[in-house]
């Protein structure tokens, strides 16, 4: 049972692989059809280039026979062509064949005019035509005569509504085939076609289809009834009750009708109904517009009736399905109008919210920035703190240091001048007075004291000096010399004391001697004379 069950899963899912394949298949022929009716003046050009080259052929004919064969193409090529010209030629081949009074060819002529008769829809005239012809031995043979009662009573057929006459009609047509089959050769395409048709006719669709699948599958591209069969398969299908593979050979005859430019022909039209009825109302409405053009093109009037059965419908079907697109594009419209004024306002409002965070982002920048200056400046007011602080600790020290040499020195005088105004003798007193050191040496040891400890703060004030210096001006320090006058002067300048007369003071210098020594390292400058004393602080 689990077997069988397995076996009927994987045969329904290989069913439904299959048609899949052929929608899709289907789907690919109707856009290779709807390609093809787009470029279809191309195939009429080309038949219509071959019918000029015939008649230019037919100005050379030597004789009316060979006029008469050569029409004979010529009405081959129109009469699924153009129907008025094809009676125009059938005419002529009549008119000839009764100048040379060929019983033979007369028929043939005949034939013709029935067979355009009945392409106009003037069947009681076909069948006049026909009763003319002369059973003739090779007439009972040609399978042209029986093809056309065939024909005939096929067209007959299908326009009478009547269910005697119809019934007459069929079986009629049941004589004709089984004639055609007797007289055909069995791998002719005349046979295989009746045959199967006799067989459809039946309700024997199966074998029908097997049969002419069979010849189908040997037939090359330019055989001239290959169209005929591809629209005796989708009869076959129909008849089966199998719409989708009878639009697939409808599809296929219409392709094979178009690329030879017929004019004349059903497959087109009978697929549009098809198409119509499975709801593809946009591509039904185009094949039987198509149909319909040709038809007044092939001036096959008959075939209009049949088209106007259907075409207002279709028409009605196409146009409420316009009118729905129409609502529908509306719609849309509608609802990207909405969708374009709301995202319009979500721009505008995105916008506005940029531009307030834009500012706010400026606004941190510049805070930020300021922050960054506040603490750059607070960074150098620290370093410049420490500095001085620096400063301050040194020369405090050299002050105190000063102070006590100071303090003890005096306390030394002290000590001996008590001691000599004790023994109270004048000239030791003078001797002591001459040996003390004299100022000027206290104040050079005061000097070198100074400019030991500015150094050690500033070891590289020397180098950096010369740096604001033009090269050839620039001070070289002499041996045993730590700073010289004007570094001294500028020395005290770094350490914050800009005023002139308090930087004479300090050096025991004038106040003209200062002014002169600035000026002196002002030109030797390579920056504004200026700005000099401000550079040097920022050393």
């Amino acid at each position: 049972m689990l077997r069988y069950s397995i076996f009927l899963s994987l045969l329904i899912c290989i069913c439904f692989d299959m048609a899949a394949t052929d929608q899709m298949n289907d789907a690919a022929l109707l856009q290779k059809l709807d390609k093809m009716i787009d470029r279809r003046e191309v195939y009429q050009q080309q038949v219509e280039k071959e019918i000029s080259n015939l008649r230019r052929t037919l100005i050379y004919a030597e004789d009316d026979k060979q006029k008469f064969d050569i029409l004979g193409d010529l009405f081959i090529k129109y009469r699924s062509f153009r129907i008025d010209t094809a009676m125009i030629i059938a005419k002529e081949r009549l008119q000839l064949a009764e100048n040379l009074r060929d019983e033979e060819i007369i028929n043939q002529g005949l034939m013709n005019v029935a067979d355009v008769l009945n392409k106009m829809g003037k069947h009681e005239n076909a069948l006049i035509e026909l009763s003319k012809v002369k059973r003739t031995e090779a007439v009972l043979k040609d399978t042209y005569f029986y093809y056309l009662y065939h024909t005939i009573y096929l067209s007959c057929y299908n326009d009478e509504i009547d269910t005697s006459r119809r019934h007459f009609y069929r079986q009629e047509l049941k004589a004709y085939k089984d004639t055609l089959i007797a007289i055909s050769k069995p791998d002719s395409p005349s046979y295989i076609t009746n045959k199967c048709g006799r067989l459809g006719m039946s309700g024997k669709w199966d074998e029908a289809i097997r049969i002419l699948n069979d010849y189908y599958s040997q037939c090359k591209n330019d055989e001239p009834d290959k169209a005929r069969m591809e629209y005796l398969f989708a009869e076959l299908y129909l008849g089966k009750q199998d719409t989708l593979r009878a639009k697939h050979w409808l599809t296929l005859a219409a392709i094979t009708d178009i690329a030879n430019a017929k004019k004349v022909y059903m497959s087109l039209q009978r697929l549009a109904i098809l198409l119509f009825q499975e709801g593809d109302i946009a591509r039904a409405y185009n094949y039987i517009s198509c149909s319909l053009e040709d038809v007044n093109f092939g001036k096959a009037r008959y075939r209009i009736v049949d088209i106007a059965e259907y075409l207002p419908i279709i028409k009605a079907a196409n146009d409420a399905r316009i009118k729905t697109d129409k609502n529908k594009v509306l719609f849309f419209l509608l609802i990207l109008s909405v969708l374009v004024i709301t995202l319009v306002a979500a721009f505008f409002f995105i916008r506005n919210k940029n531009s307030n965070l834009l500012r706010v982002k400026q606004s941190l920048a510049e805070q930020n920035r300021r922050l960054q200056e506040m603490t750059e400046n607070l960074t150098q007011m620290n370093k410049e703190i420490k500095e001085s602080n620096h400063i301050k600790e040194e020369y405090i020290g050299l002050l105190f240091n000063i102070c006590s040499e100071y303090i003890y020195k005096q306390e030394n005088n002290r000590k001996i001048l008590l001691k000599v105004v004790n023994t109270g003798s004048m000239a030791d007193l003078s001797k002591m007075l001459n040996n003390q050191s004299s100022t000027s040496e206290d104040f050079k040891l005061f000097i070198n004291k100074f400019d030991t400890i500015f150094l050690s703060i500033f070891p590289d004030f020397i180098e950096s000096f010369n740096t604001l210096l033009k090269e050839e001006e620039r001070i070289q320090i002499k041996e045993n010399e730590l700073l010289t006058p004007e570094l001294r002067i500028y020395a005290l300048i770094r350490l914050g004391i800009n005023d002139n007369s308090k930087i004479a003071n300090f050096l025991h210098y004038s106040l003209q001697t200062v002014y002169n020594y600035r000026m002196k390292m002002r030109n030797k400058a390579i920056i504004p004379g200026k700005d000099l004393a401000a550079q040097v602080q920022k050393l």
